[in-house]
This record gives C-alpha cells, structure tokens and sequence, in this order.
C-alpha cells in the first residue's frame, strides 16, 4: 500500500507546474503497450534499459516481437516449506440490491501452533467499518455437523470455542457461512456506482505466536492485517452484466489459489479488460470503458514491472497478475491497494486524453487545447505548452511508479511475509526502494534525470541521516522504524516516513554492494523466506551476512 503523497512529491521535483495542480489527481496506474483484448492479440514486450530514448513527447515504445523470442525466462519460485496449509474452498455470491456478499466458506484449519487448541482466533475485518455501514453477519458455524458459536473478543477479532480440544499437528474441517456488508466507501473494502472492492473479507485465522493468538485489530491505516500462506478455491455468483477480477486463475470455472497470503477480488459493472503475456504470466487489466487509453498504458506498465522484478526478485511463481482500475479515495491517502495476484489502483481523476497522446492517438495541440483553463476561468495564469507537457508526463511517470510499488509486493509481503501491523517498515521500505529501482533501470521514454530522481533523493535521504544519526542529531529524515501502526494511531501522517527511510536503507546496501552484488541478494532474501514470514532479527541477520552493515542497521532502527 503507498500514499499519494509520496508520488506527486516526486512529480513536482521534477517539474515546475504549480503543486496545487498535482495535488488535484489521483495517479495510481500505467503502462503503453498494444496488448490483447477479449477478441484480438498483439504481442508486445517491455524494454529494460536497453532501447535509445526519444524525446520526452513520444510514446514509450515497446518490442513488438514474440515474447516466446524475446522474454528472457525465469525459474519461477516454488514452496519447499513442509508446513501443512489451511485449505479454504469458496463460494462467494454478489447481492448488488442489497450491497452484500454472501459467502459459503468451507476451511480446513491444520493446527501448526505446537499446542493443543481449546479455541481458534479469527480476523472478521469487515466489523471494524460498522460505523460506516460494513460489517458480518455469521449465519452459522460447524464442525463435523456439530454447531459452534463464535464470540467477539475486539472490534474485529473474534474467538471460536471447539467442541474438543484440536491436537497440536491435526487438523479440522469447519463449515462457515455468513454474509458481508459493503460500505458505500472508495476503499479497498467498499463499493461505488456498481463497483466493489472486496479486500480483507473472508474469515481468516490469526496467527498463534508465543503461546497464545496474537489479536490484531484492524485500525485504518496502513496494512492492517498478518495472514499466512494457504491454498484457495473459489466460484462465483454475480448478477448479469458484472465481472470479477480475483486471486487465483481461473480454472474449470474456479479461481485456484496456490501458496497465497490473503485472498482478495473486486467485482464491477459493465466494465472491459485488456490482457496480454509477459515471462509465462497473464497480466489482466479490468477497467471502466470510458478509460481505454488508461488500460493500455496500465498494461505496459505492469508487463514492464513483472519482468523486471523477475529479474531481481525472483520468478513470479502464480499464473496470472490481475490490475483493476476503480474508485480509491482512502481519507488516509493511500490510492492502491495489493493483494497476491491482484492490485487495485485508483483511477477517477485520471484524464485519459493524456493517455491517448502518450499512445499518439491525440496530437500535442489537441490534448493542450483540451486542458486550456483560461477559456473557462478569466483569472487563471495560462501555463506555457512546455510545462503543460512536461506535467502530463511526469503525472504519468508518477504512475508508472505507483502501479510498480504494488506490483513489487507481490514479492514483498506476498511471496515474503511479515507482521504488518508490527513491523510496516520491513515491506513498505522495501517495497519502496524497488520501486524506485525500477524507475531507475527501466527503459521509458522521459528524460535521464526524471528516472533518475528517485534514486537520488535516496542516496541523499541515507548520506544525510547516517551522518545525524552518528552524532545524535535527528533531522527531518528520523522516524522510529520500531514503531507498530498502533503507534501511529494519533498521527497518521508520521506513518508514511517510514517508506522513505527503509527504502534509504535498502539504497544504503545497494551503494555499498553494487548492483550485481545487490542483486544477488536480494534473490537470496526472497528464497530464504519466500512463503514464511520474516522478522526484524531475522531480516538484520540476514543483510549483515552479506556485508559490514551492522552500524548502519543499527542506526536506521534506533529510536530517539
């Protein structure tokens, strides 16, 4: 998840149009690429660092040859953790009259806890929106046809008592069915106009550390949930006219889910999708009909995103990618929200006649004669063409960096987890640091030193703090990285340094090894942990193994 904040800062580094205009669009997606749709196919491939650049006007181009010529391959990831899985299998109704989502859930819960269980904790997170019109109804609960009752422990945590005691080792099949409110919210839980966001609905059991649950409430900011890697089923019930895009492939009529984290889908009305293939992974864009130069782009840009972090990362180990385009206005700021195989971007202030002239589908003079304010507004100051332009650009390139910041969690937090509500730094700071590596790497069509900006304010953000830092004094750049999201609940806006500076340290690590070095590594730390989750000592043991990192660790995690 990232803030809006974080992506027109970098768009009005680079540009000299007045902030307030880049205040006034939502920016979450990207991408040029000819790509297929329901009927026809074009085959296209993203370039990383590799075509000459044009001028800042031109479209991004991509390869037009096959990509079974032209992609390299990537050993995709696999699961060697002998830990049994929850299996959950799922059939999931859409009521659009009534707002709601029914939902059948049969789930197979394996007790890994290594101690016998007189109760099962579960995350109900729906019930934290109560005030605003969401929450569950739970019709029923049962276990070998013997009905269970589950008790509300906080907002959104709930215990279910077991009729006996569930051995450390064995596992039991639990029958659950209940009905979602959606609340009438742009969020990645909530719906808008025939369209629902449905992140963080299903059911799910906590994690059982230390000898007891560990009870997270969900509070709104950040990523306020901790699941584990299990197995998915699912169908769908949806009224005529509505599509879903889902965790999982589709398979004979069912999203199969392998070895994910958490299991979201979005469900919209009258809506269109684009896709195409890139490295053996169907990317799918689902988006209103109204934005299809906006789809297309998006689809470069995800295509783009999934090669290279194949490259540094590691092969993408699922079937298929899914990026939907929607409503997404978080009173938090957060504008895009991932899940594992599906990210959700905001789109409703996107103008997607900008789009169409990155893809020469409009001329410079039509798209400048669209965007004129002066005709409408005797006071406005006209702004000359070249800023005009060159803003246009930048709001796009802020998107290309958004829908790759999602697409990097895939990977992180997806493929490698860890305690979000405790320790956000670890995935967002990396998360971040790759998404500012890909701008770095890729080859788009802008200027040198917009791609470049990002990792330069990096290497000043790590210069600056460690020289404070060695001598106690803590400047604009300090934020507590030990800090949980409960801390922040009385200052929100503290909350979103912590991208920032645990991207500066991961940048502190690449400039010291080296790209190649780095590289390396970061493979490792992605197949060392892929499908568990990791924790602070175990991601600082990991980067000082791989060089004299120890003081800068240290003093990036220190607190005042």
């Amino acid at each position: 998840m990232k803030k809006k904040i974080l992506c027109i800062l970098l768009a009005s580094m680079i540009i000299t149009a007045p902030a307030c205009q880049a205040k006034d669009q939502s920016i979450r997606t990207t991408a040029t690429a000819v790509m297929e749709t329901k009927t026809t196919s074009v085959n296209t491939e993203p370039s990383i660092k590799e075509t000459p650049k044009e001028s800042s006007d031109a479209l991004p181009t991509a390869s037009t040859a096959s990509p079974n010529e032209t992609t390299q391959q990537f050993s995709k990831l696999v699961n060697t953790i002998q830990r049994k899985k929850n299996q959950y299998d799922l059939a999931i109704k859409l009521n659009d009259e009534a707002h709601q989502v029914e939902i059948d859930q049969k789930l197979t819960y394996v007790n890994n806890t290594g101690t016998d269980l007189k109760e099962i904790h579960f995350n109900m997170i729906p019930e934290a929106f109560r005030s605003k019109g969401g929450g569950v109804t739970m019709h029923s609960v049962t276990a070998s046809g013997e009905s269970l009752t589950m008790k509300q422990i906080d907002t959104s945590v709930y215990s279910l008592p077991l009729a006996k005691e569930l051995k450390a080792g064995e596992s039991i099949d639990l029958d659950m069915k209940y009905t979602v409110s959606v609340p009438q919210i742009c969020d990645r839980f909530g719906y808008e106009d025939k369209f629902y966001n449905l992140g963080n609905i299903i059911a799910t059991p906590a994690l059982f550390e230390n000898g007891k649950w560990l009870d997270q409430p969900y509070m709104d900011l950040g990523d306020a949930f901790y699941t584990e890697i299990a197995d998915y089923t699912a169908t769908y019930s949806l009224p005529e006219g509505f599509t879903v895009a889902s965790t999982g492939s589709l398979k004979n009529g069912k999203y199969v889910a392998t070895d994910v984290r958490d299991f979201a889908f979005s469900i919209g009305y009258d809506m269109d999708e684009l896709h195409d293939t890139i490295d053996d992974v169907d990317i799918h864009v689902l988006y209103n009909k109204a934005q299809p130069n906006l789809a297309e782009y998006t689809l470069k840009a995800a295509k783009e995103a999934v090669h290279f972090y194949n490259s540094v990362l590691g092969g993408y180990p699922y079937e298929s990618l899914s990026v939907v385009l929607c409503s997404f206005k978080n009173s938090n700021g957060a504008i895009a929200m991932e899940y594992p195989q599906l990210v959700m971007v905001g789109s409703e202030s996107v103008d997607d006649d900008i789009y169409g002239y990155k893809l020469g589908k409009i001329s410079k003079e039509e798209l400048l004669a669209k965007n004129k304010t002066t005709d409408n507004d005797p006071d406005a100051i006209p702004i000359p063409d070249d800023e005009s332009i060159a803003f246009m650009n930048n709001m796009i390139l802020s998107h290309v960096a958004n829908v790759a910041h999602e697409i990097a969690h895939q990977w992180l937090y997806g493929i490698v987890g860890n305690d979000e509500v405790r320790h956000p730094w670890i995935d967002e700071g990396m998360t971040r640091f790759m998404e500012c590596y890909f701008l770095h790497e890729c080859n788009l069509d802008y200027p040198e030193e917009s791609l470049q900006l990002s990792f330069n304010i990096l290497e000043s953000m790590d210069e600056d703090y460690i020289e404070n830092a060695q001598k106690n004094q803590f400047n604009e750049y300090f934020c507590d990285l030990n800090k949980s999201l409960y801390d922040y609940k009385n200052n929100n806006n503290d909350y979103w340094d912590i991208y920032d500076k645990g991207a500066s340290m991961m940048y502190h690590f690449y400039k010291t090894l080296g790209k190649d070095a780095f590289n390396k590594a970061m493979k490792e730390y992605v197949e060392t942990f892929a499908f568990t989750e990791v924790d602070p000592q175990e991601f600082k043991d990991f980067w000082k193994s791989k060089g004299d990192f120890e003081k800068a660790i240290d003093l990036y995690l220190m607190s005042k």
